[in-house]
């Protein structure tokens, strides 16, 4: 390993990729300890004695066992990670809006009402559910619940704007902009912080043999479909002939599914890693994601430059403002995603 190739510089996208892959932090460093003693001991870089760091996440993770592998999607999120990451751009913006309008306005506090307090609340909700949520939805196999969210959002998003207009504007107590800011800088710290490590859990194995149950049964195929299109975004015609394939093999053997295949979402995981990665839609893909991004900054960023010379100051600042923000945000990381 020579001096100009720091073994960090594999490390890191191996690690991510890992990540990627349902490897996490405590169950991939037995992993990169054995990577970085080998390299010590023959004084190879990793590049050269386990090649590019993608793959050999791809073919480690490959040869874990699935009890070891976080139950992440083909985007390498949990559901949980899905709704970490929609708070994390929250508490971002947390830390620099205040710090803008104080630096605007020339003042360190700001007026709480009731109409901002409850039209806040609603705007948080509805962004939480037409982006965190959706995603952790399909991450956790219900893929038919994140349409509901997309409708929950409109309505929270309703609200939020008849509570600006509706409810009172009396002020009520003062905000200090440090206050704000420090929440959101605690927030930051918490997502960013080491995982804790996993405890440790003996699986149970039951002593005998449980006879199938038509209701058991169906729950198993339905779960099973769902993680297929939810999970692991598998074409929904071809997860119901794979579930249909497996509960025709059950019915011929005559025993449980759990029994003949194991936990459904072990059996999901081994099943979906011999389908091909499902094309995406155009509106999915990466140029498509770049043209929404760049007309959402334009329709809200417009829409910010016109109501901030004739438009209500709620309008303004409590949704142009941020949707702006969020816009460019959205687009940022679209073009640095590869």
């Amino acid at each position: 390993m020579t001096e100009t190739e720091p073994f960090e510089a594999w490390e890191l996208p191996a690690r991510m990729a890992m990540g990627d892959r349902g490897l996490g932090y405590h169950a991939a460093n037995p992993i990169i300890a054995d990577v970085r003693a080998h390299c010590e001991y023959t004084g190879e870089s990793p590049y050269e004695a386990f090649g590019d760091p993608k793959q050999f996440a791809e073919t480690t993770a490959a040869e874990q066992p699935s009890e070891l592998l976080e139950k992440v999607d083909r985007e390498g999120l949990t559901a949980v990670g899905h709704l970490t990451g929609q708070l994390f751009v929250l508490s971002s913006a947390a830390v620099a809006v205040p710090l803008f309008f104080a630096a605007k306005e020339r003042t360190w506090s700001f007026p709480a009402t009731t109409s901002a307090l409850t039209g806040t609340a609603l705007l948080i909700l509805a962004l939480f559910a037409v982006r965190g949520v959706p995603q952790a939805l399909r991450a956790s196999g219900h893929p038919h619940l994140a349409k509901s969210s997309y409708i929950a959002a409109g309505a929270f998003g309703a609200g939020a704007v008849a509570a600006y207009m509706g409810l009172s504007h009396r002020h009520l107590f003062p905000v200090p902009a440090l206050a704000i800011v420090a929440l959101g800088l605690g927030s930051l710290f918490l997502l960013t912080r080491a995982p804790k490590k996993p405890a440790e859990v003996t699986p149970h194995v039951s002593p005998t043999p449980r006879t199938a149950r038509p209701a058991d049964a169906n729950r198993w195929f339905t779960r099973l479909t769902g993680l297929l299109i939810g999970r692991y975004d598998l074409d929904p015609e071809r997860a119901g002939d794979l579930a249909r394939e497996a509960r025709a093999h059950v019915a011929e053997s005559g025993r449980d599914p759990e029994e003949e295949f194991g936990p459904v979402e072990d059996y999901a995981l081994e099943v979906s890693r011999h389908e091909p990665i499902r094309t995406e839609p155009f509106y999915r893909t990466r140029p498509a994601r770049i043209l929404g991004g760049i007309a959402g900054v334009l329709i809200c960023g417009g829409a910010f430059v016109r109501w901030l010379s004739e438009g209500p100051w709620w309008a303004t600042w409590l949704l142009a403002f941020p949707a702006t923000v969020a816009s460019i945000w959205t687009l940022v990381q679209t073009i640095r995603k590869r």
